[in-house]
């Protein structure tokens, strides 16, 4: 089943069963030999060989471990890819290394079917992404179970430089060795280890420049006089801008600070720079082995007064004490530091939230005043400046250390036995500190209009958690003949506890000394509490197969919290699965020439999910610090707020998958599965009556079930000095909630039975009213005053009259397609590759500010010019007419819904690699100056200047970023 090619020809054949061949070549011929899974080879001089009498040729086929003896990651342990019956996808380092993210977690956007991820923010260190695992099952934490060399951390808390492999679990028969935790997916990352005992060291570094992906287009001051007094005079109003539009048209270039034109976007946003450096020394002997990494990551935002830097440490030791002891002993250290201008609370939005700079940002029109001539801030609108509080408007700075120990010993007396122990501290540490200035905003003449905050304030939190980490497991391998086992039983023990205290003051006398004490003694506070819960386990697998080709797996996890109350306390989690080899059977040999590795695959599972409603939602509690009035007295107590309901036990997950997977023409690869999930006992908090006087509690009532298949492709191939690699994926899920007991919500986005999770709920728009006679042909609306040019709205049911009632279901938030696709290619010293990522159909909507015209107060953007007019009554505007203090047209409808589906160029790579004796000479053996990009072109139908990666709310995000970036990769 060998192929046999003359090279640079079509010339060519396939040996036989015995392996023999017969091949006809022209003079100086060289023979290409390649089959999956080993090297390929190349054989000159052929002229002794063959022919009349000459000998015959012999070529040993060397097998490539990369291929048939690829190690995949699984829980508690590895195995042979070839021998997985579960449903995993792997990810390397290789195909990682060109990405230039600043949180690990946007590593997995697009590069494995089923793995959804979501990037709602471009905020320096809060720019991580969302991640999920075929579609979302629980209306509770559908967060997955992430782990880093068996510990349970953030994939953001881990340099992107510092990860060996990522692979992730999605069906129940890899995922529930992990219990009560894997219901939602579980990712299990493997940091690099020192490859041999030959020094080495590595820098990975660059530096680059960031700018928003988008932002609307806002109208100058007096475009927005113009519409705004259109808007006026459509709802019977006088016009208000007709004077001092004038008076702008004379004096507004010579006289800015009493006739201002304020581009609130330019005076609160800068150029962003990002860069990152990374160092790696491997040393060692045959005894000690170590990795030492050095990595630092510093972010300034595009946001006055946003930023992000990151320190880490680490290193990572493998020991050889005796023949049978090994140990691996990790030391992590890392510290976050995310800076950020507080803001002061609004009716909108609360304190501490950047969504309001970006929310006022972009609704704010340029007739306010936001910087005078002499550096002085106006007033802004209603007394709210945000250029004020994003440039002086005091800090919010998040530091937050962390420090880890993992030591895994591992002994193995017998090659057939193996007993393994892990225990992992983990000390984390956050300090928050929020200092907010008292901002002075003045008139146009230089008098001072107001104070605000009216003071200055202090407030520090301290947050200290501790967890602990320890397993214990026994793992035997034999073979017996043709008959292959391995038993793997272990236990497992984590507890986490949690404090945190904070402390207040105001009026400081000294504003640039932020120090508690230098606040003064009226009106300060204090604060602090704590929690922790623990989990104990004991789990268990078997393997079998035989001969390769029929393979068996059983897997099971007993799982014990101590967030339910003590009968409910403990539930076993089991999974099945098993696999048929087909490619290794002996009436697929005929076939081997086109199809190889050809596995059928199925498995079946539960899963649970113990992340709800806090730590301990079974019993009551009383909240400490209520205020009551006695007489004339206030007297401190307590209460109970919440009622409690005991019988609270794990939402479970059951989990169907069939899968295939198979080569074709050795170089095509494809993977393909198909599953069901359906996810019981969903915490709901149903009514009670009202005279009980309590909160009501949850109970595991809901029902969610999600449905689909998902596609792996890839192709290697190589021609002379060009190589290339090509992969795609494509997943489809359909999810959709079976069961609420009958909950139903009036709220833009909601979840409903016979509906995907986080619908959005609102009218069908049927386009623009035409005219008087149009509007009386059609059924009443009860929305206020309304008229030619207004949204018309669907009677669903044939009532004759437009109200709540006619609301239904319009659109979906959940992805039903995800898919990316990568291009790998290189041709001697130059490298180049492409990596798309995106969105087959989702929807989205924005509302308030974010799109409808002079909303609360706001302003137009540059798109809100093709409305409807009375000159130009255009039926296909993209706006409807534009007017103010009506309620028609801010209705929740398909009119203001957008396709939320896209395509995205995530990264492009140009690099060259520079070697030779001349880079020998002076210790260098590896030099790469490459260039990169990330969100470069983004392809979508939503609305212009917001990310389609956000596609639901009133536009207050922080947008995603673009880079570009310049580095350098050299090993010594």
């Amino acid at each position: 089943g060998a192929n046999v090619v003359e090279k640079g020809t079509s010339n060519g054949t396939v040996t036989d069963a015995d392996g023999k061949f017969t091949l006809s070549v022209s003079d100086n011929a060289i023979l290409q030999v390649s089959y999956i899974g080993y090297i390929a080879q190349e054989i000159s001089n052929l002229d002794n060989y063959g022919g009349g009498g000459g000998k015959p040729l012999i070529i040993r086929m060397v097998e490539d471990s990369r291929m048939l003896e690829e190690i995949v990651v699984v829980g508690y342990g590895t195995q042979r890819k070839v021998n997985l019956t579960g449903s995993i996808s792997s990810i390397h380092s290789k195909e990682l290394s060109k990405r230039q993210v600043g949180q690990s977690s946007m590593l997995l956007q697009g590069v494995a079917p089923g793995l959804t991820v979501t990037q709602r923010s471009g905020q320096p260190g809060s720019d991580g992404g969302t991640i999920r695992i075929r579609g979302i099952g629980t209306l509770s934490d559908a967060n997955p179970l992430i782990l880093v060399d068996g510990v349970e951390m953030s994939i953001n808390n881990i340099d992107p430089n510092m990860i060996e492999s990522i692979s992730v679990l999605k069906d129940a028969a890899s995922a529930s060795i992990y219990g009560s935790r894997a219901a939602n997916g579980v990712i299990l990352v493997t940091t690099k280890r020192a490859d041999s005992s030959k020094p080495s060291f590595t820098y990975n570094g660059y530096v680059g420049i960031q700018d928003f992906t988008t932002l609307p287009h806002k109208v100058n001051a007096i475009d927005h006089m113009i519409l705004a007094d259109e808007a006026n005079a459509n709802t019977g109003k006088s016009l208000q801008y007709q004077d001092l539009l004038q008076k702008y048209r004379e004096f507004g270039v010579t006289d800015p600070d009493n006739y201002p034109d304020t581009d609130w976007q330019k005076e609160m946003l800068q150029t962003g720079f990002s860069q990152n450096h990374f160092l790696s020394m491997n040393a060692g002997n045959d005894r000690l082995k170590m990795l030492g990494t050095f990595g630092y990551f510093n972010q300034s935002g595009k946001l006055y007064g946003t930023g992000f830097e990151r320190y880490s440490f680490r290193i990572n030791a493998d020991m050889k004490i005796t023949k049978t002891l090994t140990a691996r002993l990790d030391v992590f250290l890392r510290q976050n530091k995310r800076t950020q201008p507080p803001t002061v609370q609004t009716a909108s939005l609360s304190a501490g939230s950047l969504s309001d700079f970006f929310f006022q940002m972009n609704r704010l029109p340029a007739i306010y005043p936001g910087i005078y001539t002499n550096g002085q801030y106006g007033e802004g609108a209603t007394n709210y400046n945000p250029i004020a509080w994003a440039r002086d408007g005091g800090s919010l700075v998040n530091t937050v250390p962390n420090a880890l120990l993992n030591l895994n010993v591992i002994y193995q007396p017998f090659e057939w036995l193996t007993a393994d122990i892990l225990f992992a501290p983990n000390y984390v540490m956050a300090h928050t500190k929020t200092f907010q200035k008292e901002i002075e905003l003045y008139n146009p003449d230089g008098t001072k209009k107001i104070s605000y905050p009216a003071k200055t304030s202090l407030e520090e939190k301290q947050d200290r958690a501790f967890s602990k980490t320890f397993k214990m497991s026994l793992q035997i391998d034999k073979s017996i003949t043709d008959h292959n086992f391995r038993l793997l039983l272990g236990f497992s023990r984590e507890s986490s506890s949690n404090e945190w205290f904070s402390a207040y003051r105001e009026v400081f006398v000294f504003p640039e000394y932020s120090v508690l004490n230098a606040g003064e003694d009226l009106n300060k506070d204090n604060a602090g509490s704590g929690e922790g819960w623990a989990l104990q386990s004991f789990f268990g697998r078997i393997n079998y197969d035989f001969m390769g080709k029929y393979l068996f797996e059983v897997n099971g996890r007993y799982d014990g919290t101590s967030r339910f109350i003590k009968k409910n306390r403990y539930s076993f989690f089991p999974s099945v699965s098993a696999g048929w080899r087909l490619s290794e059977e002996l009436f697929m040999e005929s076939s081997r020439e086109w199809l190889d590795n050809l596995k059928i695959r199925a498995s079946w599972g539960q899963l649970g999910n113990q992340n709800i409603a806090g730590n301990y939602p079974y019993s009551s509690d009383i909240t400490l610090g209520q205020n009551y009035v006695f007489g004339n007295a206030v007297a401190n107590g307590a209460r109970l707020r919440d009622m409690a309901n005991s019988e609270l036990k794990w939402e479970t997950t059951e989990m169907w998958d069939a899968g295939l997977d198979f080569t074709l023409f050795q170089n095509l690869s494809v993977t393909a599965d198909y599953y069901s999930r359906k996810t019981t006992g969903i915490l709901l908090t149903l009514d009670i009556p009202g005279i009980v006087g309590l909160n009501a509690p949850y109970q595991n009532a809901g029902v969610v079930t999600n449905k689909g298949w998902e596609l792996g492709i890839s192709y290697h191939g190589i021609t002379g000095d060009f190589k290339y690699d090509v992969s795609a994926n494509l997943s489809d899920v359909i999810n959709k909630v079976v069961d609420l007991k009958g909950i139903t919500k009036t709220s833009l986005t909601q979840s409903r039975e016979g509906y995907p999770i986080n619908s959005i709920y609102g009218h069908v728009a049927l386009g623009l009213f035409k005219d008087d006679r149009d509007i009386a042909d059609s059924p009443t609306q009860s929305f206020g005053t309304y008229g030619p040019g207004d949204i018309k709205y669907k009677d669903l049911n044939d009532d004759d009259v437009i109200n709540t009632d006619d609301q239904e279901i319009i659109g979906s938030t959940i992805p039903r397609y995800t898919y990316g696709f990568n291009i790998n290619l290189s041709y001697k010293n130059i490298d180049f590759s492409m990596f798309w990522q995106g969105i087959g159909k989702a929807d989205g909507y924005l509302n308030s500010s974010a799109i409808i015209p002079l909303f609360n107060g706001g302003t137009f953007q540059e798109q809100h010019k093709d409305r409807w007019t009375v000159e130009n009554q255009n039926p296909n505007a993209t706006f409807p007419r534009l007017t103010i203090g009506t309620d028609n047209n801010l209705r929740n409808s398909t009119w203001w819904m957008k396709d939320a589906s896209y395509l995205r160029l995530k990264n492009i790579h140009l690099g060259y690699n520079i070697s030779g004796d001349r880079l020998k000479i002076i210790g260098v053996n590896h030099l790469k100056i490459y260039v990169s990009g990330e969100n470069f072109l983004t392809f979508d139908k939503f609305w212009n200047g917001f990310d389609v990666e956000a596609p639901v709310g009133s536009g207050s995000y922080y947008p995603q970023l673009k880079s570009f970036n310049v580095g350098l990769d050299i090993r010594f």
